[in-house]
């Protein structure tokens, strides 16, 4: 009888982890779950086709997809929220923990970090932190605060210590308040390698390094990210230790390193991070395949997820060759694949003929 147990007990073990050891996870934007219908609908969908793991953005320019300071305000979040969400008592992140729950599927909450806002504001009323603190926006090498309309909107420099403290504490609300399975970063860099020179970030700067040439300024920029994604780790799981700190990442670590400040090799290596999901939005499976050939030499397959393209302009990009990446990340033995994004797989309708296993 007891041998009968230990095999009956490993044979659960192994087809556990084949069946659910796997990532199958879609990005899920915020303007996508604006009413208890239309997030009802994309539960259904997502459940049906096998995805375990959501990621369900909360924050997308500095504003709030869930209640905040929902039932203590240990962590002070001004924020307002989402312009879109117009049912006062609906909450979008409660209501996916608690469908995610029954189905046995994880919720993550996807934090968009360090970009602030998007092409319009309009959308946002005065006492946005985008208007009330101004100052908190990066600036290129002449000091021009970073233009709104450029690349993902305007980002607040990261080499500022109240926006660190402002942007903690707004995370931290939600992981303190919700039950989620996990926080996922988003835009965890810099715009790019001609910003961070925001006057406050360069007094910073000017105090922490006594020797000021090209490459302490890169080094402490860099430090200054991944400081963040640190202590973001540490006191996520002094909450609790089951949660998972994730982050998307660019798919070439030196690029991210060198012109972005994302040194996610070294989250990773350090163990301040559980695992980084890729932007490999590539729509060539053989450029894929390089990319992942060479991250695969790095032996970190299990910390890293695939992230997919999942959209097509003018239907250029077939269901197939989606499905032909899943298979490829599969093979190559990596933690799994993430969709990005729901969006897109709905407009392009790629359910109806995707794979997702």
């Amino acid at each position: 009888m007891y041998k009968l147990t230990v095999i009956i007990t490993l044979l659960l073990i192994i087809f556990s982890t084949s069946l659910f050891g796997s990532i199958r996870a879609v990005w899920v934007p915020l303007w996508e779950i604006t009413t208890l219908e239309k997030a009802d609908t994309i539960f259904c969908e997502l459940s049906k086709h096998n995805v375990n793991q959501i990621l369900l953005q909360v924050r997308y320019r500095g504003d709030a997809g869930y209640f905040p300071n929902r039932y203590n305000n240990f962590f002070p979040n001004p924020e307002k929220r989402y312009h879109a969400l117009k049912d006062s008592l609906f909450d979008p992140l409660d209501y996916f923990i608690k469908k995610g729950r029954a189905a046995d599927i994880e919720v993550h909450a996807w934090f968009t970090v360090f970009v602030i806002t998007g092409h319009d504001l309009t959308v946002f009323d005065s006492t946005h932190v985008y208007f009330s603190n101004p100052h908190w926006v990066t600036t290129d090498y002449s000091q021009t605060p970073m233009n709104y309309e450029l690349l993902e909107g305007a980002y607040f420099d990261p080499g500022i210590p109240e926006v660190q403290d402002y942007t903690f504490n707004v995370l931290m609300d939600i992981v303190a308040n919700y039950d989620i399975d996990g926080i996922h970063l988003d835009y965890i860099r810099y715009p790019g390698q001609d910003y961070g020179y925001n006057k406050l970030a360069v007094e910073k700067y000017k105090q922490d390094i006594e020797l000021q040439d090209a490459k302490n300024w890169q080094n402490w920029k860099e430090k200054q990210v991944s400081n963040f994604v640190q202590k973001v780790y540490n006191k996520v799981k002094a909450v609790s230790e089951h949660l998972q700190v994730t982050a998307a990442v660019l798919t070439d670590p030196d690029d991210a390193q060198e012109f972005y400040s994302q040194n996610w090799l070294e989250w990773l290596e350090q163990g301040f991070i559980d695992k980084v999901y890729l932007m490999a939005y590539t729509t060539s499976t053989s450029s894929l395949e390089k990319k992942l050939t060479y991250l695969s030499n790095l032996d970190m397959n299990d910390k890293i997820v695939v992230g997919l393209r999942s959209w097509s302009e003018s239907k250029k990009y077939p269901a197939y060759e989606i499905n032909k990446k899943i298979m490829l990340s599969k093979k190559m033995d990596f933690a799994g694949y993430a969709l990005f994004s729901y969006s897109g797989i709905r407009q392009s309708e790629y359910f109806k003929e995707l794979k997702m296993k």
